[in-house]
Parts: structure tokens; sequence; C-alpha cells
């Protein structure tokens, strides 16, 4: 998905904004994240509702580890100039998909329950499904 628009930081300070945000948390909760955190410039629209952006991702893969991205572009398109918005909605995607990372390390899936009982809703609300 590409689009042009003006948007509240750039890629870079998008980047810087992230590191800003992880030297917030307590280091374990980073523990066995090898993959780091990744952004993304693109946006990511939903497999499962085209029209629907993703904000971030936690992943886990056998090759590469276990990963989180979070989508400038997502942001830069829900988001716009307003840098405040971004801020606060960087910092919630960021802890949401760690909070991804700490369960899957613990064996649960209470999140990924919640996030598929929402985007259930969703589609049911917007008439998709």
């Amino acid at each position: 998905m590409r689009f042009r628009m003006r948007a509240a930081m750039t890629v870079e300070e998008f980047q810087d904004a992230l590191g800003e945000m992880l030297d917030e948390l307590p280091t374990p909760l980073l523990e066995d994240l090898n993959g780091g955190i990744i952004a993304e410039p693109s946006a990511k629209q939903s497999e499962e509702s085209p029209g629907l952006l993703i904000l971030g991702q936690y992943h886990q893969d056998h090759y590469l580890g276990r990963f989180i991205v979070l989508y400038y572009g997502s942001f830069a398109y829900l988001y716009g100039i307003d840098r405040n918005r971004w801020l606060r909605e960087m910092r919630k995607t960021l802890r949401h998909e760690i909070r991804h990372h700490v369960e899957e390390r613990a064996g649960l899936r209470d999140l990924a329950r919640e996030d598929q009982v929402l985007l259930r809703k969703f589609l049911e609300d917007s008439g998709e499904q």
C-alpha cells in the first residue's frame, strides 16, 4: 500500500521514538526477542479485511526468531500530522505486541484470543462476515 500524505514524523523519527519507548521498558520483558523490533516503512493491510490496517505484529519464526514489526505507513495513513496521537498509539501498539511476546514465552494465548474476538466483532459490525 503506497500513498502520498503528510506525516507527523519521518521513518527515521519513528525509529528514534520507538527506541526511546523501548528504553522505558524493563529489560526482562524483551528477553528472547532475538529478532528485535522493526520499523517497517510500508503500511500493512489485514488479510481478513483489506480495509483494516495493522499497526503492529508479533512474529515467531523457526528461522528468524521472535520479533515485532510496527508499520510506519499504517500510522501515517491513520494519524497523519497529529504527532501526539502517533506517539500515544505507537506506545500502546508496542506494549500490545510485547504482551504477545511475554504471553507466548509463558505458553499463554489470552491476548491472541482477545484480538480474534475483536476482529470478529469488527468484521460482523462492518458486514464483512
